[in-house]
């Protein structure tokens, strides 16, 4: 494990139990209640969750009906998703442990910001991946007018990119049908959503 990924692990190590309980917040939980009922509409069964946290989406995504898979990096989160009922896996964003094609839609929200270097292209491919051909996939990043890279007080290392650039990297996973960002900050950092369909 990379120092950036064991810091991020012993940070949320400590944090997990208190997030379980942390409010996701009105545009989180309409983007999610969104992401549901498309699913509902386009007969999606079943999801991946990359960075399933302490299972606050998960819960949502499962009662719905959707067949959940949740992964983490963090054991902890992991045990707390686990507890709540749902199917949940140890590992990291740049190598899912699952089949090509195993997915309908794949959802991951304020994680993959945290991977240095090229790895959220990595990333982004293991998604491609594991979800299959026009399926769906929502993502989401806190980003900033402009790309920089730092570690907070916590030990988490961030990568903000500016809103062209998340899109441009979302293109190569299929085609971008909807972006959105909002929680703007003095300093120019928001938090960017966007809506894709898995291309081939």
């Amino acid at each position: 494990m990379s120092d950036v990924a064991g810091r991020l692990v012993d940070y949320y190590e400590r944090e997990m139990a208190e997030r379980a309980h942390r409010p996701l917040g009105d545009e989180r939980e309409r983007r999610l209640a969104a992401f549901v009922d498309t699913a509902r509409r386009e007969e999606l069964a079943s999801v991946v969750e990359v960075g399933c946290g302490a299972g606050r989406d998960g819960v949502v995504l499962a009662a719905a009906g959707l067949a959940y898979t949740g992964l983490d990096l963090t054991p902890a989160a992991v045990e707390l998703c686990r507890g709540l009922g749902l199917d949940a896996h140890v590992g990291p964003a740049t190598d899912l442990p699952f089949d090509t094609a195993t997915f309908d839609a794949g959802w991951s929200m304020s994680t993959l910001m945290h991977l240095p270097g090229d790895d959220v292209v990595t990333a982004l491919d293991e998604l491609r991946r594991v979800v299959r051909q026009g399926g769906l996939l929502e993502v989401g990043v806190w980003g900033s007018d402009t790309s920089h890279e730092w570690t907070d007080d916590g030990g988490r290392y961030f990568r903000s990119r500016t809103d062209d650039e998340l899109v441009g990297l979302l293109a190569a996973v299929g085609e971008v049908v909807a972006f959105d960002t909002w929680s703007r900050f003095a300093d120019g950092g928001h938090y960017q959503w966007a809506r894709v369909v898995v291309g081939g």
